[in-house]
């Protein structure tokens, strides 16, 4: 199956072949499925190689991988075209690779997906309002969470170079409380108590003159009455 997704020029013929709505259906069977099979990020797999991970050191599960050198080009252009339009076909088709194998072919779908003949956001949204959703041709959308809203944004972002323990803490703290107000909150909270702390601290280690002048006028006192 490899061999059959990793051709770049399979691909782009097979997703240039599909119309408007049959390119629509094949992106969301790609979104669907590459959500399924849990393929790590680009951005991920850099930063693993950053500090010397390698995914080739997963362990993977083999599978016997069909001769596909016998059919001809058009027979396995067939094949890729059919597999494309069904979600379970592909699915079961990716799903016996192995990771290494899954990032790659992953990402030649996304370097591929320019050739499909996908219509524009402003004609999607007026067709959702006037009642025209994509389910009404057959189009199964992939279900979306805040999750994975937050980690298509993060994976979107060019990683930074490697920096200090102290600043990878800052940059967490400060990707923390900007994507939650409600941390931000209890952190500016925290704050306020250390000061408050720390101005008690020194009002005991340093009490005011007036209150020393208090105590020397007594204590002169007591000596006099003596």
């Amino acid at each position: 199956m490899y061999r059959l997704f990793s051709n770049p020029s399979n691909l782009c013929a097979v997703f240039a072949s599909y119309g408007t709505i049959e390119a629509v259906k094949v992106k969301c069977n790609i979104d669907l499925v590459t959500r399924r099979l849990k393929i790590p990020s680009r951005a991920l797999l850099e930063q693993m190689k950053q500090e010397g991970i390698s995914l080739n050191e997963v362990e993977q599960s083999t599978s016997s991988e069909t001769d596909w050198s016998m059919m001809s080009e058009t027979v396995l252009r067939s094949h890729l075209r059919a597999a494309f339009l069904d979600e379970n076909k592909l699915q079961s088709a990716l799903a016996t690779l192995s990771l290494p194998q899954l990032a790659l072919i992953r990402d030649l779908f996304e370097d591929s997906v320019s050739f499909l003949k996908l219509p524009s956001e402003t004609l999607l949204r007026r067709m959702q309002d006037e009642g025209l959703g994509l389910e009404k041709f057959g189009v199964k959308h992939p279900v979306t969470t805040k999750v994975d809203k937050v980690r298509d944004k993060l994976n979107s972002l060019s990683l930074p170079p490697a920096s200090p323990v102290t600043n990878q803490a800052s940059s967490t703290a400060t990707l923390t409380s900007a994507s939650d107000p409600a941390a931000d909150s209890l952190a500016s909270l925290k704050q306020r108590i250390n000061q408050l702390k720390n101005q008690h601290a020194n009002a005991v280690e340093s009490p005011p003159s007036e209150a020393l002048n208090v105590v020397a006028i007594a204590h002169l006192q007591t000596r006099l009455k003596a």
